[in-house]
């Protein structure tokens, strides 16, 4: 593997594991930074651009005050990543899928499942 597709694959798989802990602070301020201006999110409901993604993730918060995620593992395929990561809320735990696709670093596009 040559050291750029390396890189690649680390800021990636940096990316995923920094989404998931600014999530965690709960904070839409600390999301938006991460996000395209025309971000897609396809979830228990789809949102668009930034204000559409960050009225979900409120409405999400709000739902679910202590929700936490663990990022289990993250496969890279270029400029997307799918990550295995672990939701808790409300004492229970839920595995969950999150397909990630990127353009200049930032987040583009995800899929929930």
């Amino acid at each position: 593997m040559s050291q750029s597709v390396t890189t690649e694959r680390l800021r990636v798989e940096e990316a995923v594991t920094r989404f998931f802990h600014m999530c965690n602070s709960h904070c839409p301020g600390n999301v938006a930074p991460l996000l395209t201006a025309d971000v897609e999110l396809t979830a228990e409901r789809t949102a668009s651009g930034q204000e559409g993604v960050h009225s979900y993730l409120v409405w999400l918060w709000q739902t679910y005050p202590d929700l936490t995620f663990r990022v289990e593992h993250v496969l890279v395929d270029g400029p997307a990543a799918a990550a295995e990561v672990t939701a808790e809320a409300q004492g229970e735990r839920r595995a969950r899928c999150v397909i990630f696709h990127f353009r200049d670093g930032l987040v583009r596009r995800m899929r929930w499942y």
